[in-house]
């Protein structure tokens, strides 16, 4: 059944590049959508429409009735003062207002009941506030019961979210835009509209995220790079390309397949147009007489082979670094190098050698000190403890996350040349214009102010000034962002061609797996036995899995499987760690978890002591004198109280289990 349809819908914010062109899409129940395309092809604009925020210039939309949309823009704005838990427990919408209207009608139920006892002709209200009651206490149930602090608690640390208490005016924009996706997935609503969901978010929480989604059965159309996410959550993709719209059933890797199809079909029909329009262009150079039939006819089609040319194709992104020069055998060496602001530990004590060749992954959660190490690594930062050592050849060029190397009141031009307008790339000098369009900085994008362009443009600037650098150790602190499909394999294929070494922070598990040779694992865990770091040879998607599997056995096996294990890869990692599989524990309880079991124990004897005086009461054959409608009310509070029990033993039965 289709929740949102959209016909023939056209939508421009520049006279010369239409952004949309005739864009059709349905979105039935069930679908899950990936909607991709290249930086400013309208994606976002298309996301907005379908919700509601945005009309278009032409086209219809159409909704279904009482559909509820949950959209994930990418800047969420919250009252400054709300804190996160405010925030997230917002998307259980009506709950407050059902609460006060159960607690409204007790009243009218215990004055009905006294009527009724006294003799009044009072059953049969009695009767319809039961009901109604019961109605009431069933809508509750579908919005998590009486207490829902622990579901508010769970998706707050699912998004990684360390304080729930923080208020929003504290809150970075990448963090706003993470208590915004807890309150979607809390409201489960009827259809979810998510623009680019995984934006600052860590490997395992987009892990977490995937598997949140999975299990939604909310449909979803979903902007975002991610291609694991593509492949697992989707269904279906949509690609906006030139202004239009074209459909692929199927997950990412189908839609490479049939894109390719499609691209090779568009190509052979532009050949055969070209070749077509060539014939007709020698024959009107002869003059051809218009006044018959026929040659009318040919001279108007060779009018439609003029105008039916396509819009031009964006170029494709090449990358190519420079070596260098020739890393040596001695690259970056850290010895017991750690990091702490006072008493606090932000990097543990950890040795690392980086040498030619090796392409390593940084991953772990926010403030487990990744970005500490690139600064330790850069000469930003001066280590607590231990020792940095470069070698003499070592050359160090860097993309920073913030983009705060960037002048926004530069052109694109003055941020990347040299005097006397050329750029100096391996060794030889290149005129800027001719860099910029290998950059797809066409004429006039190259004097735009850089604090005028979109973060994918920002991001390519980065790019290409990390390309003049020169450097044969390539240090880069979430490269990916903003970056579109094509870019991205553009720079995955120029990292793994680079000949010497890389170091990057990511969170595109996708990029990580096709680029680096390790993976160093932060776990940002104070009380972690094994140092908190781990050094993996392979990918992050091994590493995930076999911290998952780890996660399920008990510490006593954990440590013996590390014993066995030793050491895992070619380059060591000190501070006590192992393998992936020896450096996890189980997961014990959260902080905020445990205060909650705590909590628990005492709701839990506060109702079975509650449970034991509504028996009492109800056992009394006093209370039934005046009629049965008088035990009524304690049989509908008995009910109440039952069920907050079971909700409350099923909570507390989980949090237990996992403190043994």
């Amino acid at each position: 059944m289709p929740l949102i349809t959209l016909t023939d819908v056209h939508q421009s914010y520049d006279e010369d590049r239409p952004l949309l062109q005739g864009v059709s899409l349905v979105v039935d129940d069930g679908d899950r959508i990936g909607l991709i395309g290249p930086n400013g092809a309208g994606k976002s604009t298309l996301l907005r429409i379908l919700a509601g925020r945005e009309v278009p210039d032409a086209g219809e939309r159409s909704v279904r009735r009482d559909l509820e949309i949950g959209y994930l823009e990418q800047e969420p704005r919250f009252e400054p003062g709300a804190t996160v838990r405010d925030v997230v427990r917002a998307g259980l919408a009506g709950r407050d207002a059902l609460l006060a209207e159960l607690e409204d009608l007790h009243a009218q139920i215990d004055a009905a009941a006294d009527a009724a006892a006294g003799g009044s002709s009072g059953d049969d209200v009695l009767h319809a506030l039961i009901r109604r009651q019961e109605r009431l206490h069933h809508q509750l149930d579908a919005l998590g019961g009486h207490d829902v602090e622990h579901r508010v608690e769970a998706e707050i640390s699912g998004v990684g979210l360390p304080d729930p208490d923080a208020r929003c005016g504290t809150l970075s924009g990448g963090e706003l835009r993470r208590a915004a996706l807890a309150r979607l997935l809390i409201a489960e609503p009827d259809l979810l509209l998510l623009d680019e969901p995984t934006n600052h978010l860590d490997a395992f929480v987009v892990a977490w995220l995937e598997q949140r989604l999975m299990a939604l059965a909310s449909p979803l159309v979903l902007v975002t790079h991610d291609r694991y996410l593509l492949s697992r959550v989707t269904t279906r993709i949509v690609e906006i390309d030139r202004g239009a719209a074209y459909g692929y059933e199927g997950d990412y890797t189908a839609y490479v397949e049939q894109r390719a199809a499609r691209l090779a079909s568009e190509a052979h029909a532009e050949r055969a147009r070209l070749n077509l329009l060539r014939r007709e262009t020698a024959w009107m150079r002869r003059g051809p007489p218009a006044r018959t039939t026929k040659a009318k006819a040919r001279i108007d089609r060779y009018e439609e082979l003029v105008e039916s040319a396509p819009r031009v194709a964006a170029a494709d992104l090449v990358l190519a670094f420079p070596p260098g020069p020739r890393l040596g055998s001695k690259g970056l060496l850290l010895h017991r190098v750690g990091h702490s602001y006072g008493e606090r530990t932000i990097l543990p004590p950890l040795d690392l050698e980086i040498a030619k060749g090796m392409r390593l992954g940084v991953v772990g959660p926010n403030g487990a000190g990744k970005t500490t190490l690139l600064n330790i690594l850069l000469g930003r930062l001066e280590p607590s403890r231990g020792k940095v050592v470069r070698g003499d050849t070592v050359r160090v060029g860097t993309v920073d996350q913030k983009r705060d190397e960037l002048d926004p009141d530069n052109t694109v031009v003055q941020e990347v040349a040299e005097p006397g307008g050329y750029v100096t790339v391996g060794g030889r000098p290149v005129h800027v214009a001719t860099f910029l369009d290998r950059f797809l900085f066409p004429g006039p994008r190259k004097d735009v102010p850089i604090g005028k362009l979109s973060g994918g443009e920002r991001g390519r600037v980065l790019l290409a000034k990390l390309m003049l650098t020169d450097a044969n150790v390539l240090v880069l602190d979430e490269p990916t962002n903003d970056l579109d499909l094509p870019t991205l394999q553009a720079l995955e294929e120029a990292l793994c061609a680079h000949e010497g070494a890389v170091i990057v922070v990511s969170h595109d598990r996708w990029f990580l797996d096709r680029v680096a040779t390790h993976v160093l694992h932060l776990s940002g865990d104070p009380h972690d036995t094994h140092g908190g770091v781990t050094l993996h040879t392979g990918d992050v998607s091994s590493l995930l899995d076999r911290i998952a599997q780890q996660g399920a056995i008990a510490d006593g096996a954990g440590r013996s499987a590390g014993r066995k294990g030793g050491r895992d890869g070619a380059a060591g990692v000190a501070g006590g760690a192992t393998g992936a599989a020896g450096s996890q524990r189980k997961k014990g309880l959260a902080p905020w978890e445990r205060r909650e079991l705590e909590k628990l124990t005492a709701q839990v004897a506060r109702l079975e002591a509650s449970l034991k005086t509504l028996d009492a009461k109800l056992a009394d054959p006093d209370l039934y004198a005046g009629g049965a409608a008088a035990a009524r009310p304690l049989q509908a509070e008995r009910t109440a109280a039952q069920a907050q029990l079971d909700t409350a033993m099923a909570r507390w039965d989980e949090l237990a289990e996992r403190d043994l």
